[in-house]
């Protein structure tokens, strides 16, 4: 569309103004014209005149032979993905287009639907006209199916189903999804019953989200619960078995990647093309800035650096990479790699399929064309509908022992890392498989419940403790019953096959009963224990939180004569300004009305690493401050000295001027600084305890949000004499982080507080300037330490320490 299409019915500003469109003139209704009608009306109720006026026009855009593009005129603003655009469009209007008959352009290769816009309708329709188009309806089924290549790494996946609110029901209520989704089903029955173990995956995956039960009742397919019978029913054992006899990429290994331990997160792994001076069995880790060659010797070439002229992408077909002049450069070229290679495993008795699909992933597929495992030639996102992760080890499903999987083309000449290990996966059949996942399982199947519940809340594709305890748990458990396989990296991908088939029987035993039929209410998701005070996301934070005071301890030893000099910082800024001020954290974090879980999580687990003992420890031994040193070279960050009672640490420095620096006195009394100055010394001292968080986060477990406090603002805000509007502003506080923008009078309450609190903007801007006018930032930061509740379940019960808070308060601003 030009842009004065694009911008019929819409204000200078973009945004719809919601006038009526005017007939158009029949003798004028070329496409470009209808395109304009489409853009006015997107985002707006459809009424009975816009599909008349439809109809009309559709018949004459017919006559002359055009067509128009119905997708970009109902899309606001388009967005590119690496592989096409993704349309955000009001598929109710697309809709309504193709019920009237509008001769609609073909999608363009690689694009994508999303559902956003129209989730966020307050009436849906049924989308049949979509769903009955053979060029809109593989669209509409990625759509609500998205982000699938996310499955195979391990974690929550992005899919709109996961974290989408009401998404779920949103589409089972649409007649055409639910048709779309039946075909999708009947597709994944057809592969589950072949054996293949990444589509009972997936298939269990997606009916989890949707719920079986609620999928059959909405559809009018009479075989529908039979498709998804046969999937929660199917055996996962059978389809490990079936995986393992055809063959594991960690099988295999390159010994000069193995070894390499400098790889980015943004490396991709391509094939050479055979040219002069290349062999045809080197390949290269590269990304937009070097390359790294490795061959049969290992690395034959690099690290090069210099900027591509095109950015490389292994999961484009069309990329590859060519040498030329003793330079490797990354191309565009057509058409690309072949999709399919054979693949020779040890001790298989032929070799097997390696293909490349579409979607930019690859599949090993046994001799029925069954896929048995997927996987990434790099990390790279092909497209909206696969979604994005890293490769590495321990993060991908089918790839659990390798950092990235080197071409399929070049395994011919890759030695096996266990070939006593391989030969027992060439036989493994149904009764080894069941006997090693029960065994992976667990006792009473906790090791079980604790994979699956880590592919609902983690991250997809990070690594942290958690990751590497599950796969210490499946490596521990299975190894008995897989005697002579010794390899690290091939016990790491057996790991990864049994976390997939353990997470498929789990999340299918939620929705059937005792007689295999579906529950109409789902048992329970697991859960872990919130109350685990290790961090799950932010865990360099914690880490470095506990080596702060590993160091602390070693400085009051008089058994240690000299401790530590220097200790590591995270790669983080401003951090010491939360110390002793989790009370303000706990209460945004116990209030919040985060829309997704995402958002929870996060919230969470700042509370979590900031848990560590003793940054959460109310008793005071730590101190903020700014030291101002009469000396030329500052000491550098991390700096340990020594002091009487415990240890000073510098933590941020400049090339001149004060440093800021936190001190430790093991018994709470602190004198002057053993050098220099200080300003804003702070002691931290606010609430805490580790029973404490580790409570809070239970009840936010088990509870969901706390409701907002309406009668104990009230009360702070009569027993200090000040607006409720002031008091729900310092009820919640503000980050740290933002201080300065508080203290030029903003709020510092996000607008979901304000909505909960009942707050107009006016009210909401009228407090803030006061605040910020009336009352010192550092008051407004520790207030919240003396409202936080000392027993976190009083905050479902509207009782936040208002005497207590109020006392203090009255105390700091009347003297």
């Amino acid at each position: 569309m030009d842009d004065k299409i694009a911008s019929a019915g819409r204000g200078e500003d973009g945004a719809h103004t919601g006038e009526a469109a005017a007939p158009l003139d029949l003798d004028a209704a070329d496409a470009r014209a209808v395109e304009a009608v489409i853009a006015k009306a997107a985002g707006k109720r459809l009424t009975r005149p816009l599909r008349d006026e439809l109809r009309r026009l559709g018949a004459v855009v017919r006559a002359r032979g055009e067509t128009c593009d119905v997708v970009g005129a109902a899309t606001e603003r388009p967005w590119r993905s690496p592989s096409g655009a993704v349309y955000d469009l009001d598929l109710d209007l697309l809709d309504a287009a193709l019920e009237a008959g509008v001769p609609i352009t073909d999608p363009a290769a690689g694009t994508v639907f999303a559902l956003r816009t129209w989730l966020a309708r307050a009436r849906r329709g049924q989308l049949a006209a979509v769903a009955a188009d053979a060029r809109f309806r593989p669209l509409l089924r990625d759509a609500v199916l998205d982000w699938r290549g996310d499955l195979l790494a391990l974690g929550r996946s992005g899919a709109l189903l996961s974290h989408g609110e009401g998404a779920a029901e949103a589409v089972l209520a649409a007649a055409g999804i639910v048709d779309v989704l039946g075909e999708a089903v009947a597709a994944w029955a057809e592969q589950v019953r072949g054996g293949s173990l990444p589509a009972l995956h997936e298939a269990v995956h997606y009916l989890d989200l949707l719920g079986p039960a609620r999928l059959v009742a909405a559809s009018a397919d009479p075989g529908l619960r039979d498709a998804i019978g046969a999937i929660l029913a199917a055996d996962p054992a059978e389809a490990l078995a079936a995986t393992w006899r055809t063959g594991l990429v960690d099988e295999l290994g390159d010994s000069g990647l193995d070894a390499y331990g400098r790889f980015s997160h943004t490396d991709d792994v391509f094939r050479i093309t055979p040219e002069a001076g290349a062999a045809e069995d080197t390949f290269v880790v590269a990304d937009e800035n070097r390359s790294i060659v490795f061959g049969p010797r290992g690395v034959v070439a690099g690290p090069l650096y210099g900027r591509f002229r095109h950015q490389p992408n292994s999961a484009q077909t069309t990329d590859l990479f060519r040498y030329a002049d003793c330079t490797y450069t990354a191309e565009p070229l057509a058409p690309g790699d072949s999709p399919d290679t054979a693949v020779a495993l040890p001790g298989a008795p032929a070799p097997v399929r390696a293909h490349r699909t579409a979607d930019g992933y690859w599949e090993l597929q046994d001799a029925h064309g069954t896929a048995t495992a997927r996987w990434y030639q790099g990390p790279a996102r092909p497209n909206g509908v696969a979604g994005t992760h890293s490769v590495g080890r321990q993060r991908h499903r089918w790839a659990s022992g390798s950092e990235l999987v080197p071409p399929p083309q070049v395994w011919h000449r890759l030695p096996a890392r266990d070939t006593a290990g391989s030969r027992l996966l060439r036989t493994a059949d149904r009764a080894l498989a069941a006997r090693v996942l029960d065994a992976a399982s667990g006792p009473d199947g906790d090791i079980a419940r604790h994979v699956t519940e880590l592919g609902r809340r983690h991250p997809v594709g990070d690594h942290s403790w958690e990751v590497a305890e599950a796969f210490a748990a499946l490596r521990a458990a299975a190894t008995p019953e897989l005697p002579g396989i010794t390899a690290d990296r091939l016990l790491d991908g057996i790991a990864g096959t049994l976390w997939t088939a353990l997470e498929t029987r789990v999340l299918a035993a939620r929705h059937l009963d005792d007689a295999s039929a579906l529950r109409i209410t789902p048992l329970p998701c697991p859960r872990a224990d919130a109350g685990d005070l290790r961090a799950r996301i932010f865990t360099e934070m914690q880490d470095m939180y506990r080596r702060i005071q590993t160091v602390a301890d070693l400085c009051v030893d008089p058994g240690i004569p000299v401790p530590p000099p220097h200790i590591d910082l995270a790669n983080a800024q401003g951090w010491e300004q939360k110390l002793g001020r989790l009370g303000g954290q706990a209460l945004r974090a116990a209030l919040s009305t985060a829309t997704t879980s995402r958002g929870g999580d996060l919230n969470n687990d700042g509370l979590r690493s900031c848990g560590a003992l003793p940054m959460s420890d109310p008793a005071g031994r730590w101190r903020t401050m700014t030291l101002s040193l009469d000396v030329r070279n500052s000491p550098r960050e991390g700096t340990v000295c020594r002091t009487p009672r415990g240890c000073l640490i510098v933590l941020q420095r400049a090339n001149s001027g004060p440093v800021t620096a936190l001190e430790y006195a093991a018994d709470g009394v602190f004198g002057p600084p053993p050098f220099g100055s200080t300003t804003d010394a702070r002691i931290c001292a606010g609430w805490g305890g580790a029973d404490r968080i580790a409570a809070l986060l239970r009840l936010l477990d088990e509870r969901g949000g706390a409701p907002w406090p309406e009668k104990s603002v009230a009360a702070f805000a009569q027993a200090t004499h000040m607006s409720v509007a002031r008091a729900a502003i310092l009820t919640v506080g503000f980050e740290p982080r933002n201080a300065p923008m508080v203290a030029r009078g903003n709020p510092g309450m996000t607008q979901p507080f304000a909505d909960a609190a009942g707050l107009s903007a006016r009210d909401l801007a009228d407090a803030g300037a006061g605040l910020a006018r009336d009352v010192p930032i550092e008051l407004r930061l520790e207030l919240p330490e003396f409202l936080m509740p000392d027993d976190p379940e009083d905050l479902w019960r509207d009782r936040l320490a208002v005497t207590r808070a109020a006392a203090w308060w009255n105390a700091a601003i009347l003297g």
